[in-house]
């Protein structure tokens, strides 16, 4: 019991986390490049865990590691690579508030991978509160202009197909979390990813590293940290006792303080139309959130 607690902690602070660190990725994919920050978030994100598990002589067992290169393999390429990728695109094509909200769609993605490979009955009024989600998610991306697409839209667009790759990786993540722990989990699969975008993010960038600004090095050193050392960690130790849906559930409560710090630095309000849109979003994400956990209790008495 008590360490499904614990689970619940991790996995309330881990969306809080990670949806302070969009805000500043967001800045950092505008002010730099999308694959340099994601590459260099995972890099250095994988190098700081490992100089805090080597201080605290954690074990590192490399059979483990081996035995598990399927299942990193599969996290690698669904977070650490693909998944990414196309987020910090994403990004950096529309406005982080918005952003936020619509990381919020993850649950559903998770709810409907659940059902069709895990077998799990999704319920009528689940599919409803879906349907007024992505509704919700329409009114906010578009401001209610339906004529027209642009390249916003687009950015929203990926940041939502990146939650529908991020929600396959929960099912892997737990195994991985069991066999491996957090910070091994975490570091192989951040570190593998970044390198493997490296070479990409080189080819392609624009102009020499140090050449950009130093404002966005500090927005992507927020984002290592918050997201890369602290959320993802956190977010695969909550997976070890609570289940993967329920974790999910939880991000609702990101936008609490990820939207308030994304107008603070960036200025970029919404219209009374997107704020509709982004009440819906949050909305049912948290009600699904509240009977999942009812329903998560009545089974612990």
């Amino acid at each position: 019991m008590k360490k499904v607690k614990i689970g619940l902690l991790f996995a309330i602070i881990s969306p809080i986390l990670s949806t302070l660190a969009t805000v500043f990725l967001a800045g950092a994919t505008k002010l730099l490049t999308p694959l340099l920050a994601a590459s260099i978030s995972g890099i250095v994100g994988s190098a700081i865990i490992l100089a805090y598990m080597k201080l605290t002589k954690h074990k590192i067992d490399i059979r483990k590691i081996r035995k598990n290169r399927k299942d990193l393999g599969i996290m690698t390429l669904l977070r650490g690579t693909l998944g990414i990728a196309i987020f910090t695109y994403g990004l950096s094509m529309t406005d982080a508030i918005k952003a936020i909200f619509f990381t919020k769609v993850e649950p559903y993605f998770v709810l409907i991978f659940h059902w069709l490979l895990l077998k799990e009955k999704v319920k009528k009024h689940h599919l409803a509160l879906l349907t007024v989600h992505v509704f919700g998610a329409i009114l906010l991306s578009t401001g209610g202009n339906f004529t027209s697409f642009g390249k916003a839209q687009l950015g929203d667009f990926l940041v939502i197909l990146t939650m529908g790759i991020f929600a396959l990786s929960y099912i892997y993540g737990r195994k991985l979390s069991v066999r491996l722990g957090a910070k091994i989990s975490n570091t192989v699969m951040i570190g593998m990813g970044g390198l493997i975008l490296m070479p990409i993010a080189l080819a392609i960038s624009p102009t020499n590293i140090t050449h950009f600004p130093t404002l966005g090095w500090g927005y992507l050193l927020l984002n290592i940290v918050l997201f890369n050392v602290l959320g993802l960690t956190l977010w695969f130790a909550s997976l070890k006792s609570v289940k993967g849906w329920m974790v999910s559930a939880l991000r609702s409560v990101g936008p609490i303080v990820g939207a308030p710090l994304a107008f603070i630095i960036f200025g970029v309000p919404l219209t009374i139309v997107q704020i509709i849109g982004a009440g819906i979003v949050t909305a049912t994400s948290a009600l699904i959130a509240r009977e999942h956990l009812k329903k998560e209790s009545k089974k612990r008495k």
